[in-house]
């Protein structure tokens, strides 16, 4: 037998398992390779030199190294007039000031201008992307001369890829332009998803392609900062300089290194969301069922633990389960579009496709609400899982949201 153990929450939680049954899938351990690159761009100091600088900021739901990086970026920015931080909260919840002093330490906190993004007000029009979405930004966003876009590349299930433009939109955009752009997750031309709307897609991705327009309304003004952390959530890799550039390399580079081949799917999974934020909340937790799900054959057992110890998520996401026939709730999402329903559409769709069971903090009858079987514990998990399809292989995913299965 071996062991691993299984990001949750703050802890983890341990798994013996068979080697001749379990194959563990999990991108390499590359805590010791450190790389900082500058692309396309003069050095950050230049670039701010006597201007008004901002900083956008990712909030408490996306680990990005902040409190590593941000002392020495703002050391480089020192050249700037006036140097603010602005949260790219996006439609999740304000942030706390104890939330703040967690992203960011609590020296930066209290020397520079924290800045709080409202989707509901204070956003100024600074243009109209090609589909039609016309992009309503923070104010505070123009009233700087040089914004720089910070945030950690990973997978995201329809944009792609995390990090860059996302900044932007949707992270301080209003909310109608948020729903406009997520509203391209569904296929346009029929029922269903869009389906060049999926991980690791940026080519042909509708909404990849709204965000990069976004973006470019601003183009001269941007400056990217992106960083690749390591299983240990400690910064690996900067991507940093021209905005598309700089954030197409970091892309590239981690789809190399976090894509792990198969040889086949199998019946069945165990997947950690890879602890605390990841597993903040069921809107962030359902990435690792997405990722995961591309290692499992139909009707198999994927079993995720993820403590969500902030509930859903949103107000607007769990409503949606109201909805048990996945076609009603499509046609009620085309109709009255929210963010969060999509999110809720494509966990039930996996729903319907696998047997989902949650380790969670969550109550059970929530989880059956989903169409989750929930579990009290991972034996427990475990032991529901065997009884319905029994023994089969299957793969071990400790950090879900960094790994995408390739079969």
């Amino acid at each position: 037998m071996q062991a691993v153990t299984l990001p949750y929450g703050g802890s983890g939680v341990a798994l013996s398992f068979d080697p001749g049954r379990f194959q563990v899938v999990a991108p390499p351990d590359e805590s010791q390779s450190r790389d900082q690159v500058l692309i396309d761009s003069p050095p950050l100091s230049e670039v701010v030199r006597g201007k008004r600088a901002l900083v956008i900021v990712s909030d408490l739901t996306r680990p990005t190294g902040s409190r590593q990086f941000l002392p020495p970026l703002l050391a480089e920015m020192q050249s700037a007039s006036k140097i603010a931080l602005l949260f790219a909260t996006g439609l999740h919840r304000p942030l706390k000031d104890e939330d703040k002093i967690a992203i960011v330490g609590e020296d930066i906190f209290r020397s520079y201008p924290m800045l709080d993004h409202l989707p509901d007000e204070n956003n100024v029009d600074v243009g109209v992307t090609s589909r039609g979405n016309r992009v309503l930004l923070d104010a505070h966003v123009l009233d700087h001369d040089v914004i720089v876009l910070t945030g950690a590349i990973g997978f995201h299930y329809f944009a792609g890829f995390a990090g860059g433009r996302k900044s932007l939109l949707p992270g301080v955009a209003a909310k109608d332009s948020i729903y406009f752009n997520h509203l391209l997750v569904l296929n346009q031309n029929g029922p269903g998803r869009n389906p060049d709307v999926r991980v690791a897609r940026l080519e042909g991705n509708p909404v990849h392609e709204d965000m990069m327009e976004a973006a470019a309304l601003l183009d001269r003004r941007l400056f990217v900062f992106n960083t690749i952390l390591d299983r240990r959530k400690q910064v690996q890799s900067v991507y940093s300089g021209h905005w598309i550039a700089a954030h197409r390399r970091g892309c590239e580079y981690y789809l190399k290194t976090h894509s792990v081949p198969l040889k086949e799917k199998r019946p069945m999974a165990v997947v950690s969301a890879g602890g605390f934020p990841r597993d903040i909340n069921v809107i962030q937790s359902h990435k690792a069922y997405e990722f995961a799900q591309h290692a499992v054959t139909p009707g198999g057992s994927i079993i995720l633990l993820a403590e969500c110890r902030e509930g859903m998520g949103h107000s607007s996401f769990f409503p949606w389960f109201r909805f048990n026939d996945l076609d009603e709730f499509e046609r009620n999402l085309r109709q009255n579009y929210q963010v969060y329903g999509q999110t809720a559409y494509s966990l039930l769709s996996k729903a319907r496709r696998f047997d989902l069971i949650l380790v969670s903090s969550l109550a059970p009858q929530v989880v059956e609400q989903m169409g989750l079987r929930p579990a009290r514990t991972l034996d427990d998990a475990m032991e529901m899982a065997e009884k319905k399809i029994g023994k089969p292989p299957g793969y071990i995913l400790p950090f879900g949201a960094d790994a995408l299965p390739v079969v």
